[in-house]
């Protein structure tokens, strides 16, 4: 039993003549006598009686026509949301983000997809890597973006680059250290900073960075791996950010945040990648997606 036969068994029973029946269908008259003729072989049951008038239902045709009609209109409701998602018109897009993607280009993806595609439903979860990746192997999560160099190697997931985010230390306008033109690592040293979670991979280039010992830590204040509650933070006290430059564009714009200059110091970033389950094909709506973000960053 196919969705063919039911539609053809259908369409005879509501003409109740094989000719007009096969004109509906636009086909043939022995090719929609072959069809339910086999459909009635298939099922061990006459469907309907022939004479020279046409073609009667008989009871048990009647109950088949009944549910027939249910799963031909079943059918084409699942046939349109599938082409809906397809068309990325409707449906969810679940997918994660680390702080600094979420606090630069996915606030302008997030928007674009609202007004282009305002019956799509986006679920955005923004968190660490560590945790992100947990929620990725459990396949609550499609895909999430992230600063790659925190996420271990894994069998079971692939990895691929889209941007590199240049990072530096930012701070209010009145900040003590803001009125020196170029700080040096004693300056460092004695501030305090807001940052978000730091992997321990990352400490040992910290340190050199800050110029400090190796059993010596960054003195952060604040650890969130919310970056408006860290700027809220820095611009409501002495307390450093280290954070992406593409983060705090609009603070930076508005004359909120300023950035500090040090002498000698060695450059952070941050690798910004897509990170998905392997031989995992991703859906329609998240390709949209990450073809918003190319266009973003």
């Amino acid at each position: 039993m196919n969705l063919n036969k039911l539609k053809h068994v259908v369409a005879l029973a509501e003409q109740g003549n094989f000719a007009r029946a096969a004109d509906k269908l636009n086909l043939s008259q022995p090719a929609l006598s072959r069809s339910i003729s086999g459909l009635e072989d298939e099922l061990g049951i006459r469907l309907f009686d022939r004479d020279q008038a046409g073609a009667t239902v008989t009871a048990a045709g009647r109950q088949l026509v009944t549910r027939a009609r249910d799963l031909l209109y079943a059918a084409n409701n699942l046939r349109q949301e599938m082409a809906q998602l397809r068309d990325c018109e409707s449906g969810q897009i679940v997918f994660g983000a680390g702080p600094f993607p979420a606090n630069s280009f996915l606030p302008a993806v997030l928007t674009e997809l609202a007004i282009t595609y305002p019956r799509m439903r986006t679920v955005l979860e923004v968190n660490n890597s560590d945790t992100l990746m947990e929620h990725l192997l459990a396949e609550k999560l499609e895909f999430f973006i992230a600063d790659t160099r925190t996420v271990r190697p894994n069998k079971h997931v692939k990895v691929r680059h889209l941007t590199q985010q240049a990072g530096g230390l930012y701070c209010r306008r009145e900040h003590p250290l803001a009125t020196k033109t170029l700080l040096n690592r004693h300056d460092l040293q004695s501030a305090s900073y807001a940052s978000v979670y730091l992997a321990d991979i990352f400490l040992p280039s910290l340190r050199k960075a800050f110029g400090l010992e190796a059993g010596q830590d960054l003195p952060l204040v604040t650890t969130c791996d919310n970056i408006y509650v860290l700027k809220q933070v820095v611009m409501h006290s002495d307390a450093i950010l280290l954070c992406t430059h593409a983060a705090v564009v609009k603070e930076l714009e508005e004359g909120d945040l300023v950035e500090l200059k040090v002498d000698g110091w060695h450059a952070i970033h941050a690798e910004i990648g897509v990170v998905s389950l392997e031989r995992r094909s991703l859906s329609p709506m998240a390709d949209l997606v990450l073809a918003k973000v190319a266009g973003h960053i």
